[in-house]
């Protein structure tokens, strides 16, 4: 955002079913993020903090229903495709999003980039323990990396502690894993509150660094099927999400698309 309030994005944004998703690859994404906040340091170090989360199916699903959760996405200063089925839907809808841009694939190498700039991280989410322990693998895997502090993410959004405490440890980057939409919401209402110069919304990446939670193989996420892997290991949870949830998106998908011939 620059000094008239303007929010900056990325030179290409592909307007996604109502929500600007950023044309870019995972590599591009580490590049503009810590150019970006190398630019806003030197425009000005009293701008607010960078705001970035993610879009897949379930996320867009929601955001047709949510207005609040929408209007959230739509004012962060970058919104990345998440899911596989958003990369093909923006192909199919004849605005093609380049690949899928997960946080679990490449926060090794972000975290490395975060390291060489002499940044730190604070880890806000998941349940007691799991970004403490996700913590100790990413500073195993980038051993001069700085984690300033970490949090579990079950706690009152009113309570002002965990804002306090990710102020007070003088963190550069506040990384948030607590689900959709109560990231995005809590991250945006405290934005300032922080102290930090990027709040970057990761869902439930912690869990896997962590060993808490169980992740596809590499042939089923670039074949698009990662949903599946998680179906299968937690049917009872997740069965309405992808089943029920993947139908409606597809046919928004198939709207949008009749809607949009319809009008050239």
């Amino acid at each position: 955002m620059d000094k008239s309030g303007e929010v900056t994005r990325p030179p290409e944004a592909v307007d996604f079913l109502g929500v600007p998703i950023a044309r870019l690859t995972a590599k591009e994404f580490i590049s503009w993020f810590c150019e970006e906040l190398e630019r806003r340091a030197k425009a000005d170090p009293c701008l607010r903090p960078l705001f970035v989360t993610y879009l897949n199916a379930a996320c867009s699903n929601l955001a047709e229903k949510n207005k609040q959760y929408c209007e959230t996405l739509r004012s962060a200063d970058l919104v990345y495709a998440d899911g596989q089925a958003i990369v093909w839907a923006s192909k199919f809808l004849g605005d093609p999003l380049p690949e899928r841009v997960n946080a679990a694939d490449f926060f090794p190498e972000f975290c490395a980039a975060v390291a060489q700039r002499g940044w730190s991280l604070y880890l806000v989410g998941s349940p007691e323990g799991v970004a403490a322990a996700a913590a100790g693998t990413f500073q195993q895997l980038v051993p001069h990396l700085r984690v300033s502090g970490t949090h579990h993410g079950y706690f009152d959004l009113e309570d002002q502690r965990v804002v306090e405490a990710v102020r007070a440890s003088g963190a550069d980057i506040l990384v948030v894993g607590m689900g959709v939409p109560r990231q995005e919401l809590w991250a945006k209402r405290h934005l300032e509150a922080f102290g930090v110069k990027a709040v970057w919304c990761v869902g439930a990446m912690f869990e896997y660094f962590a060993g808490y939670r169980a992740r596809a193989p590499r042939w089923m996420r670039r074949a698009g099927l990662e949903w599946l892997f998680r179906l299968v290991l937690e049917p009872r949870r997740l069965w309405r999400r992808y089943v029920i949830g993947n139908t409606v998106f597809i046919f928004r998908v198939l709207r949008a698309r009749f809607w949009s011939q319809r009008e050239k």
